[in-house]
């Protein structure tokens, strides 16, 4: 049985710095073999992901492991320098040092390894005490601080090999960090590994990625092009020059924070368009008062309104939703966060929708210029656009959020919607 080395393991996820993604399966702090998982972010990595890393490297000069575990990757390659923060599992020739210490002088012509999936609020204090980004907030999980500093490390031309989430492509919060990725280099590989099991424990949505310092070509080996919109970034083969926030402006739905309770058949006083609408026509009928006061229905399940986290509840709106949307009668396009619908853009005549949902209304001057029609065309053209290429796509599963598709491009064939029709 070949050996499984325990590393710093990377798991989706989206606490604080993304749209959301499959989340870690919740583990103990610290394994019965002595792994933290939760402040380490230590989780074996499988030795065919070793050697699928490995094959990428084209550097041959200095070398760096930053969360060297066991060694799986510093074992590998002949006088790597390897640095580990667990006295327990820092092999005998690493560094027992926290890679947030090492003087940003120290280059490397190849930094490789799987960087620690830590959130935020899990991160060690004396490790927190050595973070100084100038891209992230306080709010960025560990692996994306490991990003940053692990190219500030790399020499002119170097390379950095890393098996990450893939979602920081897209995150909010790493939004300048990408814009910054943008300047500094390009992506020649990036092999995402869709809904492979790859570590225990962690149902994962990650990448194995060889980002080249100094190559200012953005594009991939494999034709592809780096793109950078609004700080996020798309690997893409086709011409995607339309942003689609010259067409749309995106809201979100309301969310109750408690469907359970204000969905109600016979109390109702609203239907809403809901995660099934697209493929059933179903609606919600749900309780929804903005300024009235409650119904006697409610008065049962007060205490929990109260301690909904959506936002703040009092005596005063206890009753209420915790997030509204938009009430118009203005013409959209809706569209699941999450779908596996080949065909997830659809139009509906109801004019409320919920928090699973996302509505695209045309900027006025444009709906002016639509008939029905066009609009049902443009929902047709919108489902026609590779959103697996824009990075939208995970799994098989569309996963859209009202930022990621504010700085989404579109084909050079939305330009006739324009009211101008240049881009």
């Amino acid at each position: 049985m070949p050996p499984q080395v325990p590393d710093c393991g990377c798991r989706c996820g989206s606490s604080g710095h993304s749209d959301g993604t499959v989340a870690v399966v919740r583990q103990a702090a610290v394994s019965a073999a002595g792994y933290d998982v939760t402040r380490l972010g230590q989780v074996f990595t499988p030795p065919a992901i070793v050697e699928r890393m490995l094959a990428l490297r084209r550097n041959h000069a200095r070398a760096l492991d930053p969360a060297a575990g066991d060694g799986a990757f510093s074992s590998r390659i002949s006088g790597c320098d390897a640095l580990e923060i667990d006295p327990r599992h820092c092999p005998p020739d690493a560094r027992n040092i926290d890679f947030f210490g090492l003087p940003e002088s120290e280059r490397f012509a190849t930094i490789i390894g799987n960087p620690p999936y830590v959130k935020a609020r899990d991160i060690l204090p004396q490790t927190r005490q050595l973070l100084r980004s100038r891209l992230l907030d306080g709010h960025a999980n560990l692996y994306l601080h490991f990003i940053e500093k692990a190219v500030r490390h790399l020499a002119p031309g170097g390379e950095l090999i890393f098996i990450t989430p893939r979602d920081f492509l897209k995150a909010t919060g790493a939004a300048r960090l990408n814009a910054w990725l943008f300047d500094q280099g390009s992506f020649t590989d990036f092999e995402e590994l869709g809904d492979a099991r790859i570590f225990d424990g962690a149902s994962p949505n990650c990448a194995i990625w060889r980002f080249e310092k100094d190559d200012l070509a953005h594009r991939l080996g494999d034709g592809r092009r780096m793109v950078l919109s609004g700080g996020q970034l798309m690997l893409t083969r086709g011409i995607y020059s339309v942003p689609l926030k010259r067409l749309f402006s995106v809201k979100v739905g309301a969310v109750s924070g408690a469907d359970d309770i204000f969905t109600h058949a016979e109390l109702g006083n609203a239907d809403f368009v809901c995660s099934k609408t697209a493929q059933t026509g179903q609606l919600r009928r749900m309780i929804y008062r903005t300024g009235e006061g409650p119904i006697p229905y409610l008065e049962q399940f007060k205490a929990r309104l109260l301690d909904r986290r959506v936002t703040a509840f009092d005596e005063g709106n206890w009753w209420q939703w915790g997030r509204h949307h938009p009430r118009t009668s203005a013409p959209r396009i809706y569209v699941n966060g999450r779908t596996r619908n080949p065909r997830p853009f659809f139009l509906h005549p109801c004019i409320d929708y919920d928090g699973a949902v996302l509505a695209l209304f045309p900027h006025p001057h444009i709906a002016r210029r639509l008939a029905s029609a066009d609009f049902s065309r443009l929902a047709e053209r919108l489902n026609e656009v590779d959103w697996a290429e824009l990075g939208f796509v995970c799994a098989g599963r569309f996963i859209f959020s009202q930022r990621s598709l504010e700085h989404a491009l579109l084909p050079e064939n939305f330009a006739e919607f324009l009211a101008d029709g240049v881009v």
